[in-house]
């Protein structure tokens, strides 16, 4: 009953699991795109700055200052070297389409790129004028890397200082902006999914714990920690199965019962009756061998049913557990006492059931609580 429960729990795991996962792959869509916004407010953001650099010098200028070719020099400089980010830099032309200051291709300086195409046939320059003039924005197209030939997809954002006549813009290579957040992504998803299998497994060992302490529960009886009648008619199988492998050994059953613990429970209280099963119990479990089977059938009954070579070590088990639980001494309220136990004995042969060899071990235990108690039969 119990592995159905735990195949159950595990497969609840696993659906929750699985819908974590599936919100994680929601997550990491949405914090990509986060991510891509992000980078593009931040171009714009640093284009918007590089337009108040060049209106602090336009402000030199108009103050008599500096000239306003000194001015756009300086502005020209100072935006030349403002590097940023992966492959980030400025640039700017002139309303009419000459490239007036581009730190990675200086030989392009000083000509009128307006009819230039990229390898895509956007004509670039005219893009950035036309969207620098209608009041600025993003422009898509192809442009060589720094100290490369080759053309990657770009979008620069496009702002206009119109007392100069100038367009400025500062963009993001998309494979850079991409690489970077699936850097981030990857980083983020390293501790989500360490932190994510941690748990799993926390939940599997919590959930192994509680079922095995529900199993436990199950085939032990909790007061006296021998295996429970249940458990018996669950692990019986097993038992008849040995049985019939093992020709070497014979199948015994020893029924027992505490004598007079009636009496026991009334003189001296529940309490002092659970105190005598315990130790009786740890008894009949220091005598018997590791694979042996010892049961609290009901009340102050038990059975031990175990493989043994002959008839003569079954009762030899039975008579020790016996003669050491007279040795047992108790007290109550000042009061001392003793208990005895009786004990039948039978083996299971081939031709009878398991529970006919039961029912005879239990019928030896009654001749032997009318031969006197305190006594093993065979």
């Amino acid at each position: 009953m119990y592995s159905v429960i735990y195949k159950r729990l595990i497969s609840v795991f696993l659906l929750i699991s699985a819908g974590a996962l599936a919100f994680l792959y929601f997550f990491f869509l949405s914090y990509s795109n986060s991510l891509k916004e992000e980078k593009r407010a931040q171009s714009k953001y640093i284009s918007e700055v590089g337009i108040g650099i060049i209106e602090s010098f336009y402000i030199l200028a108009s103050q008599g200052e500096v000239s306003v070719e000194d001015a756009q020099t300086l502005a020209m400089n100072a935006l030349e070297s403002a590097t940023f980010g992966e492959n980030g830099y400025y640039w700017i032309n002139s309303g009419d389409g000459v490239l007036l200051m581009q730190p990675y291709t200086p030989e392009r300086v000083g000509i009128n790129q307006i009819d230039w195409v990229d390898s895509n046939g956007a004509q670039v320059f005219r893009d950035f004028i036309g969207k620098a003039k209608n009041g600025g924005g993003w422009v898509s197209y192809s442009w060589p890397k720094p100290h490369s030939d080759l053309e990657y997809p770009k979008i620069s954002y496009i702002s206009y200082f119109k007392p100069w006549d100038w367009a400025l813009g500062t963009g993001i290579y998309l494979d850079d902006m991409l690489e970077n957040i699936h850097r981030i992504i990857l980083k983020a998803s390293g501790v989500l999914l360490v932190s994510f299998i941690s748990f799993v497994v926390l939940v599997l060992l919590l959930v192994n714990y509680f079922v095995r302490q529900l199993e436990d529960v199950a085939i032990r009886d909790t007061l006296t920690n021998l295996y429970t009648k249940r458990f018996l008619g669950e692990i019986l199988p097993t038992i008849i199965s040995r049985r019939q492998r093992d020709k070497e050994n014979l199948l015994a059953i020893i029924f027992l019962d505490i004598d007079h613990f009636k009496s026991i429970n009334d003189r001296f209280g529940h309490k002092c009756g659970d105190e005598v099963l315990a130790k009786v119990a740890k008894v009949m479990v220091d005598n018997i061998r590791s694979n042996d089977y010892c049961v609290r059938f009901g009340g102050e009954e038990f059975v031990i049913v175990g493989f043994f070579e002959n008839e003569e070590a079954a009762f030899n088990c039975a008579e020790r557990v016996r003669r050491k639980t007279s040795r047992l001494k108790f007290k109550h309220n000042h009061v001392a006492f003793d208990i005895t136990i009786s004990a039948g004995v039978a083996i299971n042969d081939d031709d009878e059931s398991f529970q006919e060899a039961l029912s005879r071990a239990d019928e030896k235990l009654y001749y032997a609580k009318h031969s006197g108690r305190n006594i093993v039969v065979v």
